[in-house]
């Protein structure tokens, strides 16, 4: 079939592109539907393309394309549907700039159902916040809903999600190299939104940000048609950094917004969930409102802040024991054990055994027979929502006096977040850097040479409570100095991972304690067998005081297997300041005491100041 369309396209495009030449023809729109980005389009389905050189040459597809609207018996896409009812955005763009003139409007009737039963009238953008148990969803997550005539509930409009779609279970950081290096099919999803509320604000955790979207009905038209015919014909090959859920669903709203080019524009070579939100934010009017939807987990929380001690002792008795008394009959201890079982059902995947299953349902039934009482308007801490964040680049300056030898560097880093930065927009207490490097000149050697450079540096701080027993965890891949051991600017390479459980203060959580513990290989000429490996623990207090301050005390001690455990350690202990008075500048001011290999008395003594612009 292909080869026919190249024979009437051989023919033919002369005088399509005669016609096109002298018709309103939108080349930029057509660069759009064809998703073109650098001479080549991005989607990778072969049957996106009506011309065997449709990928790279969109003017071959403009011709192969006018010709097979000419041809009513063509059948195209996965579903062999008519052309004119796969390519519906196609067909309705060159019918209106005049290349289809004698060519008749087919009945597509399989097309008009799928649009009636969205019975869509509006859009919003939806932000889920980062999942901090699976490495590749720290960043976070975007989806649209399709918001329907009237409606009664919004969960039952439909979400349009664009994800990685693995070929087997893959472990979170197997899922997360191959979707950076493109080893999965990306497809777009269409289901109903509960479903990714449950996923999402109720399974994972993640607190959902709905950005409703200012859409005229011809725009809502060209998406929705738009993603008919990329759901009837394509795949897109999934780059975590650039390719991703964000980026390909700018690119679809590129199309709504046919004549806005900052619709989909981003200057960075990656593109992140909360960048997307941040740039429809500043452009004017896009966004008309904003709801927050809370996870599951942090509704839980504050309901258990209303309840006294006794209560929350009675509610433990009460699912430790998967027993209730006939005597309960306080309301809030009720609301708490169905609460709690359902955060559980969903934890545990769906899946509560039979005693917590009898335990819920006669829960529910006391606590039906009781008075409603009064409803709580409770005011969620919103302090992650995008918008607020600091942009992911870093770049920084500093000055550093290593046992009085001083150096002065500078630092550039790709992303993201660490712990020290201004939370406002992220989720508090987390980090996700990769990609950072740093210079250094000694000026006491006249020597200059690298300082640190890291791959990748995660850290997860996950409260462990009573409904949810999570562990913290951190894995890090850096090439960095080595200050345990007599030897100017010598480096080694040092990969860790460590767990444990982290302990929150406060009225607002603003302080953590933090017990880890894990292992870890170091690599390098100067050590002794040329490498190191063996187990390291970690004890860590962070505070944000006020708005513009943090404070940090983390001490760590490692154990080399390799030798003699009781004689082979260090121990790191650092003190540090961060203060930020707005989104772009961060001033840091860091002491550490690095003792020599095998020794507590003997220390390398380290002052650094910090400058780092976001940009």
């Amino acid at each position: 079939m292909q080869s026919k369309i190249f024979l009437i396209l051989v023919l033919g495009l002369f005088t399509s592109f005669t016609q096109a030449e002298t018709k309103n023809f939108d080349k930029k729109y057509w660069l759009k539907l064809l998703h073109f980005k650098d001479g080549e389009s991005l989607a990778d389905g072969e049957k996106f393309f009506l011309s065997p050189e449709g990928k790279k040459n969109p003017d071959a597809e403009l011709a192969a394309t006018i010709a097979a609207f000419k041809n009513p018996d063509l059948k195209v896409g996965w579903f062999n549907y008519p052309v004119q009812c796969v390519f519906r955005e196609r067909f309705e763009f060159l019918k209106a700039s005049g290349l289809l003139e004698g060519v008749p409007v087919s009945a597509c009737p399989v097309f008009d159902e799928w649009k009636a039963g969205l019975n869509a009238e509006s859009v919003s953008l939806i932000f889920s916040s980062s999942y901090p148990n699976n490495p590749s969803s720290l960043f976070g997550h975007t989806l649209l809903r399709l918001n329907q005539k009237n409606k009664t509930n919004d969960l039952l409009d439909y979400a349009v999600a664009f994800s990685a779609v693995p070929e087997s279970d893959d472990l979170g950081i197997i899922f997360a190299f191959k979707g950076f290096f493109g080893g999965y099919k990306g497809l777009y999803e269409i289901t109903k939104y509960y479903t990714k509320v449950n996923e999402y604000n109720n399974g994972e955790s993640r607190d959902l940000i709905e950005y409703n979207l200012n859409i005229s009905g011809p725009e809502l038209d060209r998406m929705l048609n738009h993603l008919w015919e990329m759901y009837q014909t394509t795949y897109f090959d999934y780059y975590f950094a650039d390719e991703n859920c964000s980026a390909v669903l700018a690119d679809l709203l590129a199309v709504a917004y046919k004549d806005d080019d900052r619709v989909n524009a981003h200057g960075r070579w990656y593109y992140l969930p909360g960048e997307m939100v941040k740039h429809f934010n500043r452009l004017e009017g896009r966004i008309t409102s904003v709801k927050y939807r809370p996870s599951l987990k942090k509704q839980l929380g504050k309901m258990w802040e209303h309840l006294t001690p006794e209560e929350i002792k009675e509610v433990k008795n009460i699912v430790d024991n998967d027993e209730l008394p006939d005597n309960v009959n306080n309301p809030k201890v009720l609301d708490a054990v169905v609460s709690y079982l359902d955060f559980t059902h969903y934890r545990k995947k769906h899946k509560l055994d039979d005693l917590q299953a009898k335990l819920q349902r006669k829960a529910l039934i006391k606590r039906s027979s009781l008075a409603k009482g009064e409803i709580a308007h409770d005011v969620y801490d919103q302090t992650n929502m995008p918008e607020y964040s600091h942009d992911p680049q870093k770049i920084t300056a500093f000055t550093r006096y290593e046992n009085h030898t001083p150096l002065i560097g500078f630092e550039l880093k790709q992303g993201y977040h660490d712990l020290m930065s201004n939370d406002r927009g992220f989720d508090p207490f987390s980090q996700f850097d990769f990609l950072t490097a740093s210079m250094i000149y000694d000026l006491k050697h006249k020597k200059l040479d690298y300082d640190q450079i890291t791959i990748v540096n995660l850290i997860s701080l996950h409260e462990y409570t009573f409904y949810d027993p999570q562990l913290s965890w951190r894995a890090k891949v850096t090439a960095e100095r080595v200050f345990d051991l007599d030897c100017e600017l010598c480096h080694k390479m040092n990969a860790n991972a460590y767990g444990g459980v982290t302990f929150k203060f406060g009225k607002q959580k603003r302080a953590v304690l933090n017990l880890l513990a894990g292992v870890f290989g170091e690599a390098g000429e100067i050590l002794r067998k040329g490498f190191r490996a063996g187990l390291g623990s970690e004890i860590s207090f962070y505070a944000q005081l006020g708005e513009k301050y943090k404070i940090g005390l983390v001490d760590e001690i490692r154990f080399d297997a390799t030798r003699k455990i009781a004689d082979d350690y260090y121990n790191t202990m650092t003190l540090r300041h961060s203060f930020f008075n707005d989104q772009v500048n961060d001033y840091r001011f860091d002491s550490s005491i690095v003792s020599r290999f095998g020794s507590l008395t003997k220390n390398t003594i380290i002052h650094q100041v910090t400058y780092g612009y976001f940009f």
